[in-house]
């Protein structure tokens, strides 16, 4: 027969575990949103740099406005300072709208509605304030 005391330590244990297993997930989380973000700055980095770098070659001049969006795609496939900065600007922009969308599949995947809900609103903020901004 299984003492009170064993099978309060084997509860314990199980819990234990299961903590353990928790914080692991959280962590994974967290260090997949880590990389998105850092991910995104350092690539938006990148183009602008090369826009730099392509303009003292003799590439062509540096924006000194922003490019439309509806003129970005064929300013990128010329390979020009406007487009390199235009996209590294784009892409950085873009970022924590990613950010957002990772926290919401993830707290959707933990069925926590409440975070869900939270998160849908912050998303439709970012999206309202980004096609509102292209406008």
């Amino acid at each position: 027969m299984i003492g009170a005391r064993d099978a309060l330590g084997a509860m314990q244990r199980s819990l234990s575990g299961l903590r353990r297993a928790v914080v692991a997930e959280v962590e994974d989380i967290h260090r997949l949103l880590y990389h998105v973000l850092r991910g995104g700055l350092v690539v938006s980095l990148a183009f602008v740099l090369f826009a730099f770098v392509l303009s003292v070659g003799g590439g062509g001049p540096v924006p000194h406005n922003s490019l439309p969006p509806r003129d970005l795609l064929p300013e990128i496939e010329s390979l020009t300072p406007t487009g390199l900065m235009g996209l590294g600007v784009l892409l950085l922009i873009l970022t924590p709208l990613a950010r957002v969308l990772l926290s919401l599949a993830a707290f959707a995947r933990e069925g926590d509605r409440t975070y869900v809900l939270v998160t849908a609103v912050v998303l439709a903020n970012l999206l309202a304030g980004l096609l509102l901004g292209l406008g």
